[in-house]
């Protein structure tokens, strides 16, 4: 569900979010990582709430401006993404893939096996046993991509700290062109 200025009011002291249109969820508590009190109620411009397999999430756009300095060094590097290594620059070094998804194939098996020896076939409202054996298999799946996207997301901002201008290439397989991107301050 996605909110834009309506359907949806925040408590004074912004510990708390009620929901009045046709979501009729009620009212919930926030536990955020960052504090809402801070901003205005015009400066939050969308209000969307996801759900995920462990729980649900409400997450605020909020238009604040941003400023960052940075001190010009003359450091350029260029990438490239590749599939031995999760990048590798120009000047030699590189990040290891940490293959989280391989890692973690024994405990997904087992968990697929679990789902699969639950389901019953033409049966429709499943068991309870089955419904917790499939939130359990894919609360490993989210771990998986939480532990990606954690990884993709700390690695590039190390790289962009570490470095004044980044470059990389994407190339596209149908047209044979290579387009040349970069990315600095």
């Amino acid at each position: 569900m996605e909110y834009k200025t309506t359907g949806y009011k925040l408590s004074p002291d912004r510990k708390k979010i009620e929901f009045k249109d046709g979501f009729k969820a009620g009212v919930f508590e926030l536990w955020t990582s960052r504090d809402l009190v801070w901003y205005s109620e015009q400066q939050i411009s969308r209000v969307r709430v996801v759900r995920r397999a462990d729980d649900y999430y409400c997450q605020f756009l909020v238009n604040v401006e941003r400023k960052e300095t940075h001190n010009f060094q003359g450091n350029v590097v260029g990438i490239d993404l590749g599939l031995n290594a999760f990048y590798t620059d120009s000047n030699g070094d590189f990040v290891e893939n940490p293959k989280y998804l391989r890692k973690s194939e024994k405990r997904l098996k087992k968990l697929q096996r679990r789902v699969s020896r639950r389901h019953e076939k033409g049966k429709k409202p499943q068991s309870n046993n089955y419904h917790k054996a499939r939130i359990q298999l894919a609360r490993a799946f989210l771990k998986i991509s939480r532990q990606r996207k954690d990884h993709a997301v700390k690695t590039a901002r190390a790289l962009i700290q570490s470095n004044d201008l980044v470059v990389y290439i994407e190339f596209f397989s149908k047209k044979k062109s290579a387009v040349v991107k970069s990315h600095g301050y």
